[in-house]
């Protein structure tokens, strides 16, 4: 059996939503091969190299920037240790709460020994959380010198999509955590399926 990868994507009150849903679409639109591919516009693929379920806090129903509502597939509580997470951001709103709310600063350190992604301000959770110390990081083009003043022991890169910095990725604003997450599936699967996965979700992308 081929390695599948279970992806955890963070939810909470006032998310981005192209933040998480843009990398989930394309962790779950990934194939093993290009044959997979058919099976899986007729949802009838059943082996695929990405596993991908939601977490929050508390496992709760959380309202989204704009309104939309989400039920996480699990809580802290619950939750299978992933072997990635992914962190999206919010806007200043979200940024406040959750960068004042130990538990979930807490479990995103928790993951400091595996791979850790995180897209536009979600960053600065990362920052909090510490798993960015004296490593290189990106995030929204708005929150680029709050990254910068906030975190002095953090290297800001500027005008880039994402910055890899070892098990520590992170995404520019926004859409960005579409490349982003096309980047891990080439770091995990090869460029070959990079590369399938863009044209699948009809992306334009240099991986």
């Amino acid at each position: 059996m081929q390695s599948q990868y279970h992806v955890g994507i963070l939810l909470f009150d006032y998310v981005d939503a192209l933040d998480f849903v843009g990398p989930y679409e394309v962790f779950n639109m990934s194939t093993y091969k290009r044959s997979d591919v058919k099976k899986l516009h007729l949802n009838e693929l059943q082996e695929k190299p990405f596993k991908v379920s939601t977490v929050s806090e508390d496992g709760t129903e959380v309202t989204v920037h704009h309104g939309l509502k989400i039920t996480p597939d699990f809580s802290f509580n619950n939750c299978p240790s992933f072997d990635f997470i992914v962190v999206p951001g919010g806007p200043m709103k979200a940024i406040e709460q959750v960068s004042n709310n130990n538990k979930i600063i807490e479990w995103i350190a928790s993951y400091d020994s595996k791979l850790i992604t995180s897209v536009c301000t979600g960053a600065l959770f990362l920052a909090k959380s510490g798993v960015l110390k004296d490593k290189k990081a990106t995030t929204n083009k708005a929150a680029l010198s709050l990254l910068e003043k906030s975190f002095s022991n953090i290297n800001v890169i500027k005008n880039v999509k994402y910055v890899d910095a070892g098990n520590v990725i992170t995404a520019a604003g926004v859409s960005s955590g579409i490349n982003m997450a096309l980047y891990v599936v080439k770091k995990l699967l090869g460029e070959e399926a990079a590369k399938r996965t863009a044209d699948t979700i009809e992306f334009s992308s240099d991986i």
